[in-house]
């Protein structure tokens, strides 16, 4: 296949989370209203993790369900970077152009900036900046649009078979579903959804690009 241009998801694909979801599982369960509905930071993390699975907004949806008020925050400054994400990300611009399309908030660039990337990537399509959220199409058919790629020449590389690889894969763009993070609990559903390829650590993006 004729590659051109490889996409890059961000959480659990390019940045490790754990961090981030364990200090918001404890946080909310701090919360009266959770302490009150005798909600722990494991009971949370399974609700966040049978709403992906069953491919529903991860926290909002959990939230919704116990009418809660107070939100714990998301915290960017525990993301840690993949140690694997500088090489694959130094090697695959010897051969492609690489980019992001990520459902992110506010600060996407700086944050990559931050954590060295932004060096390696020609094109940063974020959600919040085009307020379009995956798996709206729209986001993918801008990075497209933007970079001049037919779909056909171009790659998504996610963690979550819902925001990632179907909306994509629909496009006519190649998928490479990476298990990580909750997104690896999901199950293909259908052909619309099944990736082209699935990979367990980045690193072997490598082998197949």
């Amino acid at each position: 296949m004729s590659i051109r241009w490889i996409f890059f998801d961000v959480g659990y694909t390019l940045i490790n989370e754990d961090d981030v979801w364990q200090r918001r599982f404890e946080e909310q369960a701090q919360t009266a209203e959770a302490i009150a509905l005798g909600l722990t930071p494991e009971i949370i993390r399974q609700e966040v993790a049978q709403n992906t699975v069953e491919r529903k907004p991860q926290y909002r949806n959990f939230i919704q369900k116990y009418g809660l008020q107070a939100v714990a925050p998301y915290r960017h400054s525990l993301e840690k970077l993949y140690p694997e994400t500088i090489t694959v990300l130094k090697e695959l611009p010897q051969k492609y152009s690489l980019g992001i399309i990520a459902n992110q908030s506010a600060g996407l660039e700086q944050r990559l900036s931050s954590w060295k990337l932004l060096p390696f990537l020609s094109l940063v399509v974020s959600s919040w900046d085009y307020q379009l959220m995956k798996p709206d199409p729209r986001l993918f058919e801008a990075a497209l649009q933007k970079t001049s790629c037919p779909s056909a020449q171009a790659v998504m590389v996610g963690d979550r078979l819902d925001n990632d690889i179907q909306p994509a894969k629909l496009l006519g763009m190649h998928t490479v579903w990476l298990k990580q993070g909750f997104g690896a609990l999901q199950a293909p559903l259908s052909s619309s959804d099944t990736p082209n390829h699935i990979i367990t650590n980045l690193v072997q993006l490598l082998q197949l690009f």
